[in-house]
């Protein structure tokens, strides 16, 4: 050890000076190798993550934004779905519209003739049951326009087709004609 001491004693400044410096660049080139490019290479993984974090955080506050008036819309279509399936009734309510729409005809001066419900069908779609009615009255063609056009201001829906009038028979002073057609009501599949 004593000899070690010698000859870095016996060293000129210049030497030794090249020596510290050599020895500086090996400790740094060994920090940078064993610890800064690691580090490094971790920190570029960290600083990924942050921007897709950062971009995630951006989605997020343009859905929050969005929030209130996706709200506002969904309680628009919740109004809408309670509105539309006023007019669509259960198949346990269906019978009382039937019977409503009998009685319309009773009010407008009408004489039923026929009133056979068909068989029920459900709609390709799944979302509603037609219950078909075929009907026969006698009256006069005002009645009948009055008729239908009570059915078109219910709340619930109800279509009226093949519409065949006939047989006109004037009985004092009034003409009555026969009237045939399909009225169809409409319930929700839903039990």
């Amino acid at each position: 050890m004593d000899l070690q001491l010698n000859t870095l004693k016996n060293l000129s400044n210049k030497q030794k000076l090249i020596g510290l410096f050599m020895a500086v660049i090996l400790v740094s080139g060994a920090f940078i190798w064993f610890v800064f490019i690691p580090k490094g290479e971790a920190i570029e993984k960290i600083e990924k993550e942050i921007a897709a974090l950062n971009d995630e955080i951006n989605v997020q506050r343009v859905k929050v934004r969005r929030l209130d008036v996706l709200k506002k819309e969904y309680l628009a279509l919740q109004r809408q779905l309670k509105e539309q399936k006023e007019q669509l009734p259960s198949q346990a309510e269906i019978e009382v519209l039937l019977k409503q729409v009998s009685e319309l005809g009773g009010r407008s001066g009408l004489d039923f003739k026929l009133w056979r419900p068909g068989a029920k069908k459900e709609n390709a779609s799944g979302l509603y049951i037609e219950i078909p009615v075929s009907v026969e009255v006698a009256g006069g063609y005002h009645s009948v326009g009055a008729f239908f056009d009570k059915i078109s201001k219910l709340r619930r829906i109800v279509n009226v087709s093949n519409i065949k009038m006939s047989s006109p028979v004037v009985d004092q002073n009034r003409v009555t004609i026969q009237t045939r057609f399909s009225a169809t009501a409409f319930a929700s599949s839903e039990k």
